[in-house]
């Protein structure tokens, strides 16, 4: 079993529909084109680790980008390898003897996609020999990180022949650039050009490898921005909202994300507090813990007592007031997770009616195990 596993970070499925993607295209007439789920909360994190453990939240345990450990009250970035409670497909790709490489351009994800792996490559971080061959380091805040990402990418397949290798690039781009900007087309125009030579020099030296392309969430136009904890607080409930997408890039979206996670203080009412933010415009459900576990299929030890998921239009953040306008473009709602699957020489992968982008890896998974 051989696979080659691409994640566009950010890659709604408007921008598909706008941008030439001729090899992408290519791929899926030859393979299959379908339009899977993402997982939820729809951010970076959880959706990556998703698709490099093969399962959802609840078996990999990482439910955010960010979040207050209730055990010790301290906030921390989810990043460490160590927060996952299941084996990556690296860790099993390396006990099957397999050669196994993992590229992102963002550092904070390498710990845990990268979880097991022969090769670990951050665009932030490149080693000299990938700089002689992709070209200079690129901003990590710029379109051209991602171009950099995959020309480094088919390096690492022509040097080192990765037998299972994960690339998942940045959506500093999409944050920026809607689909229907010169930019946003251009943008997926050319990762379509190198992804097509990706694919070339992969199934070059693995005919018989298969190559999977995906997001890990859409990406929407936000106008409204609550901070349920101050919605709380004005109300008399000890409450403190954790923005679920937070994490070290804030110029991608201030830590501004369509779900949350709230805490609530001594002596606060769940019910209370939940029928109050079930009430404010732009806040679609304050499900409590148990529930919105189930629902998405999260653990629920490491969320708060509150999941907040937002609207179409509205984010969460942490702010001095309880309400205010923005524009930008952000993620982490229902209404980010519909997602693209590219596959190609895969006759192995049957996905459901209701498949998620992780079914791909998991059925490279359980080539493995067989």
């Amino acid at each position: 079993m051989k696979a080659l596993i691409i994640c566009i970070d950010g890659g709604d499925p408007a921008y598909f529909e706008t941008a030439p993607t001729p090899n992408l295209d290519r791929l899926g007439a030859e393979g299959q084109r379908l339009f899977v789920k993402a997982q939820m909360p729809t951010v970076t994190n959880v959706n990556n680790v998703s698709l490099i453990c093969g399962g959802p939240p609840s078996m990999h345990g990482i439910t955010a980008n960010y979040f207050l450990n209730p055990e010790t009250g301290e906030e921390v970035y989810m990043e460490s390898g160590d927060f996952l409670l299941s084996p990556t497909l690296m860790e099993m790709g390396a006990a099957a003897g397999r050669r196994t490489a993992a590229l992102a351009s963002k550092k904070k994800l390498t710990d845990m996609i990268g979880k097991g792996a022969d090769t670990v490559i951050t665009a932030e971080e490149p080693p000299e020999w990938l700089i002689d061959r992709a070209g200079p380091k690129e901003e990590i805040y710029s379109a051209e990180v991602n171009f950099w990402l995959l020309r480094a990418a088919r390096a690492v397949v022509e040097e080192k022949a990765p037998e299972l290798f994960y690339v998942t690039t940045t959506d500093f781009s999409q944050h920026k650039f809607g689909p229907e900007t010169p930019e946003g087309q251009e943008h997926l125009s050319t990762i379509d050009e190198e992804i097509g030579r990706l694919a070339d020099a992969w199934a070059g030296i693995h005919p018989e490898g298969a190559i999977f392309v995906t997001a890990d969430h859409g990406m929407r136009q936000k106008t409204r921005a609550i901070d349920p904890g101050v919605v709380l607080r004005g109300r008399g409930i000890a409450a403190e909202a954790v923005p679920i997408i937070k994490d070290r890039y804030v110029v991608h979206h201030g830590n501004q994300g369509g779900a949350a996670y709230v805490h609530l203080g001594e002596g606060a009412s769940l019910d209370e507090a939940a029928a109050i933010l079930n009430e404010v415009p732009g806040i679609d459900g304050a499900l409590p813990r148990e529930e919105a576990a189930g629902r998405f299929r999260l653990l629920p030890a490491r969320m708060g007592e509150i999941m907040v998921i937002a609207d179409e239009d509205t984010v969460f953040g942490v702010m001095d007031e309880a309400e205010r306008e923005v524009n930008l473009r952000s993620h982490g709602s229902v209404h980010e997770q519909t997602v693209p699957l590219f596959s190609w020489n895969a006759p192995f992968f049957d996905p459901g009616e209701e498949a998620s982008h992780y079914d791909a890896v998991r059925s490279v998974m359980n080539g493995l195990e067989g």
